[in-house]
């Protein structure tokens, strides 16, 4: 398979949450295939994927994630790694083609679908897309994202730039207006410098500026600081 996925090099870790044994067998092999050496954290319930992210979350490279789970809904295992680990790539294979569901998959982190048994978009390619920063969506799923796309611009469209802004953006807000440095955000926030630096940079493209001292500037008109 010609991709980045080739140059993958250990340590390579995977969480796997998905409870049917077939589906789990057809996940392994296609983790065999796109990354050989990768290590599966592999739960069959939402009770064992949370105690695994909790613990870990941060060190997965990859998340599959079932929505359909014996004990709880798999919305809700998403919410919790994308939180946890917000640069973890998250794909949801799911028997489910209903629209609210899919959509409420991709808001709670997801950055791919796929269909079980889709025959168009296997495990494996998804899997390899995903590793390629491609956002793997089984065909029949297209027409959900489009409409999305269409109802969230005209959303963002009526909302102010800080009503745009996550509460974790905002938290950064405050602490850029105590006079902290990056790393000192960080280290309040008990985040990573790089996810003080991604947050920043999400900052300024939602408010259209390029300065701490612009988007501060923002956050004082609007009451926020």
């Amino acid at each position: 398979m010609n991709s980045v996925s080739q140059g993958i090099k250990t340590p390579f870790r995977a969480l796997v949450v998905e409870d049917d044994r077939f589906f789990q067998e057809v996940i392994k092999e296609g983790m065999a295939q796109t990354v050989p050496a990768c290590k599966i954290d592999l739960c069959r319930t939402a009770h064992e994927a949370r105690t695994m992210i909790q613990s870990g979350g941060l060190n997965y490279q990859m998340a599959i994630i079932d929505l359909g789970l014996p004990d709880g809904d798999g919305l809700g295992i998403i919410r919790e790694l994308a939180r946890i680990s917000p640069r973890t790539p998250i794909l949801v294979v799911s028997v489910s083609t209903e629209e609210r569901r899919v959509i409420e998959a991709v808001r709670a982190g997801a950055i791919g679908y796929v269909v079980k048994g889709d025959t168009m978009l296997s495990i494996t390619r998804a899997i390899d897309q995903l590793l390629n920063g491609i956002h793997p969506i089984s065909a029949k799923l297209a027409g959900y994202f489009l409409r999305l796309a269409g109802r969230e611009s005209s959303r963002e469209a009526s909302e102010t730039p800080i009503k745009r802004l996550t509460a974790r953006e905002l938290d950064l807000l405050r602490e850029f207006a105590l006079g902290k440095s990056y790393q000192e955000a960080a280290e309040t926030m008990q985040i990573s410098l790089t996810t003080v630096q991604t947050h920043t940079r999400n900052l300024y493209r939602k408010l259209g500026v390029k300065s701490s001292l612009r988007a501060l500037s923002k956050a004082k008109e609007h009451g926020i600081i």
